[in-house]
Protein backbone atom coordinates (compact mmCIF):
# COMPACT_ATOMS: atom_id res chain seq x y z
CA UNK A 1 0.00 0.00 0.00
CA UNK A 2 2.85 2.30 0.75
CA UNK A 3 4.27 1.28 -2.26
CA UNK A 4 1.52 2.41 -4.43
CA UNK A 5 1.11 5.79 -2.45
CA UNK A 6 4.40 6.47 -3.17
CA UNK A 7 4.09 5.78 -6.78
CA UNK A 8 1.08 8.01 -7.04
CA UNK A 9 2.12 10.65 -5.04
CA UNK A 10 2.76 14.06 -7.03
CA UNK A 11 6.26 14.79 -7.62
CA UNK A 12 6.87 18.62 -6.85
CA UNK A 13 9.06 20.28 -9.51
CA UNK A 14 9.48 23.92 -9.73
CA UNK A 15 6.94 25.63 -11.72
CA UNK A 16 7.59 29.49 -11.05
CA UNK A 17 8.70 31.19 -14.32
CA UNK A 18 11.18 33.80 -14.59
CA UNK A 19 10.98 36.77 -17.56
CA UNK A 20 13.95 35.82 -19.25
CA UNK A 21 15.22 35.81 -22.35
CA UNK A 22 17.02 32.15 -22.07
CA UNK A 23 19.19 29.98 -25.04
CA UNK A 24 22.63 28.32 -25.43
CA UNK A 25 24.97 31.03 -26.02
CA UNK A 26 23.60 34.34 -25.79
CA UNK A 27 23.29 36.46 -22.29
CA UNK A 28 20.21 38.53 -21.20
CA UNK A 29 20.37 42.54 -22.22
CA UNK A 30 20.52 44.68 -19.11
CA UNK A 31 18.13 46.71 -18.95
CA UNK A 32 20.49 49.95 -17.92
CA UNK A 33 23.48 51.13 -19.85
CA UNK A 34 26.21 50.97 -17.14
CA UNK A 35 28.88 52.56 -19.08
CA UNK A 36 26.38 55.72 -19.39
CA UNK A 37 25.95 55.43 -15.62
CA UNK A 38 29.16 55.28 -14.91
CA UNK A 39 30.40 57.83 -16.99
CA UNK A 40 27.44 60.00 -14.89
CA UNK A 41 28.97 58.28 -11.48
CA UNK A 42 32.60 59.61 -12.66
CA UNK A 43 31.01 63.10 -13.25
CA UNK A 44 29.23 63.81 -9.83
CA UNK A 45 32.06 64.67 -6.86
CA UNK A 46 29.18 64.51 -4.32
CA UNK A 47 28.45 60.73 -5.68
CA UNK A 48 31.79 60.01 -6.02
CA UNK A 49 32.57 60.97 -2.14
CA UNK A 50 29.83 58.93 -1.06
CA UNK A 51 30.95 56.18 -3.08
CA UNK A 52 33.99 56.49 -1.24
CA UNK A 53 32.58 56.52 2.19
CA UNK A 54 30.69 53.58 1.52
CA UNK A 55 33.78 51.61 0.50
CA UNK A 56 36.09 52.59 2.75
CA UNK A 57 33.78 51.91 5.64
CA UNK A 58 32.89 48.53 4.55
CA UNK A 59 36.49 47.41 4.36
CA UNK A 60 38.56 49.18 6.59
CA UNK A 61 38.76 47.45 9.73
CA UNK A 62 39.71 44.10 7.79
CA UNK A 63 38.39 40.48 7.87
CA UNK A 64 38.77 37.71 9.86
CA UNK A 65 38.27 33.95 8.56
CA UNK A 66 35.87 31.75 10.96
CA UNK A 67 36.27 27.94 10.42
CA UNK A 68 37.82 24.65 11.14
CA UNK A 69 41.29 24.91 11.89
CA UNK A 70 43.19 23.62 9.05
CA UNK A 71 40.87 25.15 6.52
CA UNK A 72 41.25 28.56 7.74
CA UNK A 73 45.04 28.31 8.14
CA UNK A 74 44.91 27.71 4.79
CA UNK A 75 42.52 30.38 3.81
CA UNK A 76 44.64 32.81 5.60
CA UNK A 77 48.26 31.57 4.44
CA UNK A 78 46.56 32.11 0.98
CA UNK A 79 45.34 35.31 1.27
CA UNK A 80 48.89 36.43 3.50
CA UNK A 81 50.87 35.47 0.60
CA UNK A 82 48.80 38.05 -1.75
CA UNK A 83 47.52 40.08 1.08
CA UNK A 84 48.13 43.38 -1.39
CA UNK A 85 46.43 41.93 -4.24
CA UNK A 86 43.66 40.52 -1.92
CA UNK A 87 43.01 44.13 -0.75
CA UNK A 88 43.08 45.78 -3.85
CA UNK A 89 40.34 43.00 -5.27
CA UNK A 90 37.86 43.75 -2.34
CA UNK A 91 38.15 46.96 -3.16
CA UNK A 92 37.24 46.97 -6.42
CA UNK A 93 34.17 44.25 -5.64
CA UNK A 94 32.60 46.73 -3.34
CA UNK A 95 33.01 49.60 -5.88
CA UNK A 96 31.88 47.44 -8.82
CA UNK A 97 29.26 46.40 -6.70
CA UNK A 98 28.00 49.49 -4.96
CA UNK A 99 28.28 51.51 -8.65
CA UNK A 100 26.01 48.86 -10.85
CA UNK A 101 24.62 46.93 -7.79
CA UNK A 102 26.15 43.75 -9.14
CA UNK A 103 29.73 42.28 -9.37
CA UNK A 104 31.21 39.56 -11.32
CA UNK A 105 34.30 37.19 -9.34
CA UNK A 106 36.01 34.78 -11.70
CA UNK A 107 37.13 32.35 -9.54
CA UNK A 108 40.12 30.68 -11.29
CA UNK A 109 41.96 34.12 -12.26
CA UNK A 110 45.91 34.55 -11.47
CA UNK A 111 46.76 35.61 -7.78
CA UNK A 112 44.01 36.26 -6.42
CA UNK A 113 39.88 36.79 -7.74
CA UNK A 114 39.26 38.89 -10.76
CA UNK A 115 36.25 41.30 -11.20
CA UNK A 116 35.26 41.52 -14.34
CA UNK A 117 34.00 44.59 -16.20
CA UNK A 118 30.32 44.81 -15.18
CA UNK A 119 29.09 46.35 -18.48
CA UNK A 120 30.64 43.24 -20.43
CA UNK A 121 29.01 40.00 -18.54
CA UNK A 122 25.33 38.80 -18.95
CA UNK A 123 23.85 36.19 -17.75
CA UNK A 124 22.64 33.00 -19.17
CA UNK A 125 19.37 31.50 -17.73
CA UNK A 126 16.47 28.56 -18.72
CA UNK A 127 13.15 29.22 -18.40
CA UNK A 128 12.89 29.25 -14.79
CA UNK A 129 15.67 31.80 -13.69
CA UNK A 130 18.10 28.95 -13.29
CA UNK A 131 21.70 30.30 -14.69
CA UNK A 132 23.35 28.35 -17.11
CA UNK A 133 26.82 30.14 -17.52
CA UNK A 134 27.57 33.78 -18.52
CA UNK A 135 28.73 35.15 -21.38
CA UNK A 136 31.67 38.11 -21.84
CA UNK A 137 30.99 39.95 -24.74
CA UNK A 138 34.22 42.13 -25.39
CA UNK A 139 36.62 43.73 -28.42
CA UNK A 140 34.19 41.37 -30.63
CA UNK A 141 34.81 38.43 -28.87
CA UNK A 142 32.63 36.11 -26.42
CA UNK A 143 34.10 34.54 -24.35
CA UNK A 144 31.29 31.50 -22.19
CA UNK A 145 32.10 30.98 -18.54
CA UNK A 146 30.31 28.05 -16.87
CA UNK A 147 28.25 28.98 -13.68
CA UNK A 148 30.91 27.73 -10.96
CA UNK A 149 33.44 30.02 -12.80
CA UNK A 150 31.81 32.84 -11.69
CA UNK A 151 30.60 34.38 -8.78
CA UNK A 152 27.58 36.89 -9.28
CA UNK A 153 27.08 39.30 -6.43
CA UNK A 154 24.08 41.03 -6.84
CA UNK A 155 23.60 44.11 -3.84
CA UNK A 156 20.15 44.55 -4.84
CA UNK A 157 18.51 41.40 -5.81
CA UNK A 158 14.18 42.11 -6.74
CA UNK A 159 11.83 38.98 -7.65
CA UNK A 160 13.46 37.08 -10.69
CA UNK A 161 15.38 39.80 -12.43
CA UNK A 162 18.62 38.48 -13.73
CA UNK A 163 20.30 41.76 -12.52
CA UNK A 164 18.40 43.12 -9.97
CA UNK A 165 17.08 46.75 -8.90
CA UNK A 166 20.67 49.03 -8.95
CA UNK A 167 19.67 52.00 -6.38
CA UNK A 168 22.21 54.35 -8.03
CA UNK A 169 20.16 53.82 -11.40
CA UNK A 170 17.53 55.80 -9.60
CA UNK A 171 19.64 59.03 -9.80
CA UNK A 172 20.28 58.97 -13.56
CA UNK A 173 17.84 62.16 -14.05
CA UNK A 174 19.41 64.03 -10.72
CA UNK A 175 23.34 63.29 -12.46
CA UNK A 176 22.13 64.61 -15.80
CA UNK A 177 19.97 67.61 -14.17
CA UNK A 178 23.47 68.18 -11.59
CA UNK A 179 25.95 68.23 -14.84
CA UNK A 180 24.03 70.41 -16.81
CA UNK A 181 23.50 72.57 -13.78
CA UNK A 182 26.99 72.52 -12.70
CA UNK A 183 27.61 73.37 -16.99
CA UNK A 184 25.43 76.95 -16.37
CA UNK A 185 27.86 77.73 -13.08
CA UNK A 186 30.41 77.23 -15.40
CA UNK A 187 29.36 79.00 -18.05
CA UNK A 188 28.56 82.12 -15.50
CA UNK A 189 32.09 81.85 -14.18
CA UNK A 190 33.72 81.97 -17.60
CA UNK A 191 31.73 84.98 -18.49
CA UNK A 192 32.70 86.44 -15.16
CA UNK A 193 29.27 87.16 -14.18
CA UNK A 194 28.31 89.41 -17.60
CA UNK A 195 25.08 88.51 -18.60
CA UNK A 196 23.85 88.58 -22.41
CA UNK A 197 23.28 91.74 -23.96
CA UNK A 198 21.13 92.69 -27.18
CA UNK A 199 22.03 95.36 -29.35
CA UNK A 200 19.68 97.67 -31.27
CA UNK A 201 20.78 99.88 -33.12
CA UNK A 202 17.80 101.99 -34.25
CA UNK A 203 19.32 104.66 -36.76
CA UNK A 204 22.10 104.09 -38.98
CA UNK A 205 23.95 102.83 -42.10
CA UNK A 206 24.75 98.91 -43.16
CA UNK A 207 28.32 100.06 -42.06
CA UNK A 208 27.94 101.54 -38.33
CA UNK A 209 26.07 98.21 -38.17
CA UNK A 210 28.54 95.73 -39.69
CA UNK A 211 31.08 97.39 -37.78
CA UNK A 212 29.34 96.94 -34.36
CA UNK A 213 29.01 93.53 -35.39
CA UNK A 214 32.70 93.59 -35.44
CA UNK A 215 32.73 95.20 -32.53
CA UNK A 216 30.75 92.50 -30.69
CA UNK A 217 32.22 89.92 -31.93
CA UNK A 218 35.61 90.37 -30.75
CA UNK A 219 34.65 91.91 -27.58
CA UNK A 220 35.40 89.55 -24.01
CA UNK A 221 33.06 89.25 -20.82
CA UNK A 222 33.43 92.36 -19.24
CA UNK A 223 34.69 95.19 -21.87
CA UNK A 224 33.69 98.18 -22.19
CA UNK A 225 32.31 99.46 -25.28
CA UNK A 226 31.84 102.82 -26.57
CA UNK A 227 29.67 103.75 -29.35
CA UNK A 228 28.41 106.37 -31.35
CA UNK A 229 24.65 106.36 -32.04
CA UNK A 230 21.21 105.61 -31.72
CA UNK A 231 21.85 101.95 -29.95
CA UNK A 232 20.04 100.75 -26.95
CA UNK A 233 21.99 97.86 -25.21
CA UNK A 234 19.35 95.52 -22.63
CA UNK A 235 20.65 92.72 -20.87
CA UNK A 236 19.28 89.17 -21.93
CA UNK A 237 19.17 87.59 -18.46
CA UNK A 238 21.43 84.21 -17.70
CA UNK A 239 19.82 81.33 -16.53
CA UNK A 240 22.11 81.05 -13.42
CA UNK A 241 20.31 83.79 -12.07
CA UNK A 242 16.41 82.97 -12.98
CA UNK A 243 16.78 79.28 -12.01
CA UNK A 244 18.36 79.52 -9.07
CA UNK A 245 21.25 77.34 -10.00
CA UNK A 246 22.96 77.20 -6.45
CA UNK A 247 19.85 75.80 -4.61
CA UNK A 248 18.69 73.12 -7.36
CA UNK A 249 22.45 72.33 -6.79
CA UNK A 250 21.89 71.56 -3.22
CA UNK A 251 18.70 69.89 -3.37
CA UNK A 252 20.63 67.50 -5.97
CA UNK A 253 22.77 66.80 -3.60
CA UNK A 254 20.80 66.11 -0.45
CA UNK A 255 18.79 63.53 -3.01
CA UNK A 256 22.08 61.90 -3.61
CA UNK A 257 22.67 61.81 0.15
CA UNK A 258 19.55 60.67 1.00
CA UNK A 259 19.87 57.58 -2.20
CA UNK A 260 23.16 56.36 -1.13
CA UNK A 261 22.67 56.98 2.85
CA UNK A 262 26.12 58.74 3.66
CA UNK A 263 25.37 61.73 6.19
CA UNK A 264 26.77 65.18 4.82
CA UNK A 265 28.99 65.17 7.41
CA UNK A 266 30.98 61.89 6.52
CA UNK A 267 31.02 63.97 3.24
CA UNK A 268 32.80 67.00 4.94
CA UNK A 269 29.79 68.97 4.47
CA UNK A 270 28.98 70.76 7.80
CA UNK A 271 25.09 72.01 8.73
CA UNK A 272 23.34 72.90 11.57
CA UNK A 273 22.41 69.32 12.90
CA UNK A 274 20.85 68.12 16.45
CA UNK A 275 23.29 65.62 17.87
CA UNK A 276 20.32 63.52 18.03
CA UNK A 277 19.83 64.33 14.10
CA UNK A 278 23.09 63.12 13.63
CA UNK A 279 23.42 60.25 15.80
CA UNK A 280 20.34 58.75 13.62
CA UNK A 281 21.88 59.44 10.94
CA UNK A 282 25.23 58.04 11.51
CA UNK A 283 23.31 54.97 12.91
CA UNK A 284 21.75 54.51 9.67
CA UNK A 285 24.81 54.81 7.54
CA UNK A 286 25.89 51.84 9.91
CA UNK A 287 23.08 49.69 9.22
CA UNK A 288 23.59 50.11 5.33
CA UNK A 289 27.42 49.60 5.95
CA UNK A 290 26.24 46.55 7.61
CA UNK A 291 24.19 45.30 5.18
CA UNK A 292 26.80 45.39 2.03
CA UNK A 293 29.58 43.92 4.28
CA UNK A 294 27.16 40.70 4.86
CA UNK A 295 26.61 40.42 0.96
CA UNK A 296 30.26 40.93 0.31
CA UNK A 297 31.25 38.59 3.13
CA UNK A 298 28.88 35.73 1.71
CA UNK A 299 30.29 36.46 -1.96
CA UNK A 300 33.78 35.97 -0.75
CA UNK A 301 33.17 33.04 1.20
CA UNK A 302 32.06 31.39 -1.65
CA UNK A 303 34.77 32.26 -4.00
CA UNK A 304 37.22 31.26 -1.63
CA UNK A 305 34.99 27.80 -1.16
CA UNK A 306 35.49 26.95 -4.77
CA UNK A 307 39.12 28.17 -5.45
CA UNK A 308 40.37 26.52 -2.32
CA UNK A 309 37.82 23.41 -1.15
CA UNK A 310 37.70 24.57 2.18
CA UNK A 311 34.46 24.79 4.35
CA UNK A 312 35.27 28.71 5.99
CA UNK A 313 33.29 31.80 6.83
CA UNK A 314 34.77 35.01 5.39
CA UNK A 315 33.66 37.91 7.27
CA UNK A 316 34.30 41.98 7.14
CA UNK A 317 34.67 43.08 10.18
CA UNK A 318 32.22 45.62 10.92
CA UNK A 319 32.34 49.32 10.46
CA UNK A 320 31.86 51.52 14.03
CA UNK A 321 32.13 55.52 14.53
CA UNK A 322 34.78 56.20 16.98
CA UNK A 323 32.80 57.21 19.77
CA UNK A 324 31.28 53.93 19.31
CA UNK A 325 34.53 52.08 19.12
CA UNK A 326 35.87 54.23 22.02
CA UNK A 327 32.48 53.27 24.36
CA UNK A 328 32.89 49.31 23.20
CA UNK A 329 37.18 49.39 24.21
CA UNK A 330 36.19 50.96 27.19
CA UNK A 331 32.75 48.45 28.19
CA UNK A 332 35.98 45.55 27.47
CA UNK A 333 38.09 47.05 29.93
CA UNK A 334 35.59 47.14 32.28
CA UNK A 335 34.66 43.58 31.76
CA UNK A 336 38.65 42.18 31.57
CA UNK A 337 38.21 41.46 28.28
CA UNK A 338 40.80 43.80 27.18
CA UNK A 339 43.77 45.92 29.32
CA UNK A 340 44.15 49.62 29.01
CA UNK A 341 47.40 49.09 26.80
CA UNK A 342 45.27 46.73 24.54
CA UNK A 343 42.49 49.09 23.94
CA UNK A 344 44.72 52.10 23.74
CA UNK A 345 46.84 49.82 20.48
CA UNK A 346 43.60 49.54 18.80
CA UNK A 347 42.19 53.14 19.25
CA UNK A 348 45.96 53.76 17.40
CA UNK A 349 47.29 55.25 20.76
CA UNK A 350 50.44 54.83 22.17
CA UNK A 351 50.84 52.30 25.08
CA UNK A 352 51.59 53.93 29.03
CA UNK A 353 53.99 53.06 30.88
CA UNK A 354 52.78 51.40 33.43
CA UNK A 355 52.85 47.80 34.30
CA UNK A 356 49.04 47.07 35.44
CA UNK A 357 48.45 48.97 32.23
CA UNK A 358 48.95 45.20 31.02
CA UNK A 359 46.86 43.23 33.07
CA UNK A 360 43.01 42.84 32.92
CA UNK A 361 41.82 44.66 36.05
CA UNK A 362 40.00 41.30 37.34
CA UNK A 363 42.72 39.98 37.72
CA UNK A 364 44.49 42.73 39.35
CA UNK A 365 42.06 43.06 42.26
CA UNK A 366 42.19 39.46 42.48
CA UNK A 367 45.97 39.89 43.09
CA UNK A 368 46.01 42.58 45.44
CA UNK A 369 43.26 40.34 47.36
CA UNK A 370 46.73 37.83 47.45
CA UNK A 371 48.52 39.92 48.24
CA UNK A 372 50.89 39.34 45.07
CA UNK A 373 51.05 43.55 44.13
CA UNK A 374 52.82 45.87 46.60
CA UNK A 375 50.21 49.04 46.27
CA UNK A 376 48.79 50.56 49.47
CA UNK A 377 45.35 51.42 48.09
CA UNK A 378 45.22 49.21 44.54
CA UNK A 379 41.81 51.53 43.73
CA UNK A 380 43.49 54.54 43.65
CA UNK A 381 46.03 53.62 42.01
CA UNK A 382 43.49 52.35 39.03
CA UNK A 383 41.76 55.56 38.84
CA UNK A 384 45.18 57.29 38.70
CA UNK A 385 46.17 55.07 35.90
CA UNK A 386 42.51 55.57 34.16
CA UNK A 387 42.84 59.39 34.72
CA UNK A 388 46.26 59.07 33.25
CA UNK A 389 44.63 57.51 29.84
CA UNK A 390 41.92 59.91 30.08
CA UNK A 391 44.17 62.52 29.53
CA UNK A 392 46.57 61.30 26.71
CA UNK A 393 43.13 60.97 24.17
CA UNK A 394 41.27 64.24 22.96
CA UNK A 395 38.21 62.03 23.39
CA UNK A 396 34.91 62.88 25.25
CA UNK A 397 33.78 59.52 25.51
CA UNK A 398 36.24 58.75 28.00
CA UNK A 399 35.23 61.25 30.80
CA UNK A 400 33.83 58.54 32.29
CA UNK A 401 35.96 56.85 35.16
CA UNK A 402 36.26 53.23 35.36
CA UNK A 403 35.29 52.33 38.69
Amino acid sequence: MSFLKSFFKSKKNEKGLAETIHGWRWGEPKPLDQRQLLELVEGSPDLRAAIEVLVNASIVNGWIIIGEEDDRKKVEEWIAERENDFIIFLRNLVMSSVIFGEAYIEVHANSVFKILDTYSVEVIRDEYGRINGYVQKIHGKEILFKPDEIVHVLLHPLGTRAYGSPIISSLRRVLEGQMHAELLVRDAFMRKGVLSKVFIMKTGTEADFERLVKIAEQSKPGSSFILKGDITIQDLGHPFRDLQILDILNEYRQKIVTVTGVPEIMLGITKAATLETSRNQINAFTMKVKSIQQIMSAAVTEALKRRLNVSVKFRLLEWTNPEQETRLHIMRVQSGLETINEARRALGLSEIDHPLANIPLPFIYQMDKNGILNYSNITDTIVQLIEESRHLIPEKSLEKKID
